[in-house]
């Protein structure tokens, strides 16, 4: 080994901290670390025995090589192995059908919901939205109402049994009846306007 590889390595271990800092920042995992450094390390070596000319700051040059490592290990990372794409027909195709169907149902007992909390008694509602849509405690709803926490758990209980009731109250095939006539009008009209 040369003075420069010598002095050159000597330099890097130095500043192992500062290069396991520059490191962690792109991999985040500790045995990551550890291994890119080695690499680090063996450049720095490489370029301390070559016939290049002298480098005037080891502490750039070693962080400029961490930062070059770890840019090589996150592209690599990025690269999907041929192995996992060579299948396609194995990869299952979303049943789009099935999502809308359950979109249009969500959005359909949201309405519901919506409808059910409007129709709750003023008091009531105030303390259901207070507490649901805002996420105020029961003690900062009694607070901020002037009325105790038991009455607040009453007003709370009474409009999540009649939400409850709500959604409950109309089965589900006519949600989806219903739904799907607005749906096929919506459609015909479409196709009678083109």
């Amino acid at each position: 080994m040369s003075k420069n590889d010598e002095r050159y390595l000597l330099q890097a271990l130095d500043i192992e901290s500062v290069l396991r800092a520059c490191l962690y920042r792109y991999t985040r995992s500790n045995p990551d670390v550890d291994e890119l450094l080695q690499e680090v390390y063996a450049r720095v070596l490489v370029a301390g025995s070559s016939n290049d000319p002298e480098v005037r700051s080891v502490r750039a040059f070693a962080l400029t090589i961490a930062r070059n490592v770890a840019f090589d290990w996150l592209r690599h990372k990025q690269v999907v192995p041929i192995e996992l794409v060579a299948d396609l027909e194995a990869l299952e195709v979303l049943d789009e059908g099935e999502q809308i169907e359950e979109i249009v149902n969500s959005h359909q007992e949201l309405a519901l919901l919506v409808e059910a909390i409007q129709d709750l008694p003023d008091r009531c509602r105030q303390v259901f939205t207070l507490r649901k849509v805002y996420g105020y405690s029961q003690k900062e709803i009694a607070l901020r109402m002037n009325i105790s926490e038991n009455t607040v758990e009453q007003h709370l209980t009474k409009a999540a049994r009649r939400c409850a009731q709500a959604l409950f109250d109309q089965p589900v095939s006519e949600r989806r009846s219903i739904l799907f006539g607005r749906f096929g009008k919506r459609k015909g009209s479409n196709d009678q306007g083109e």
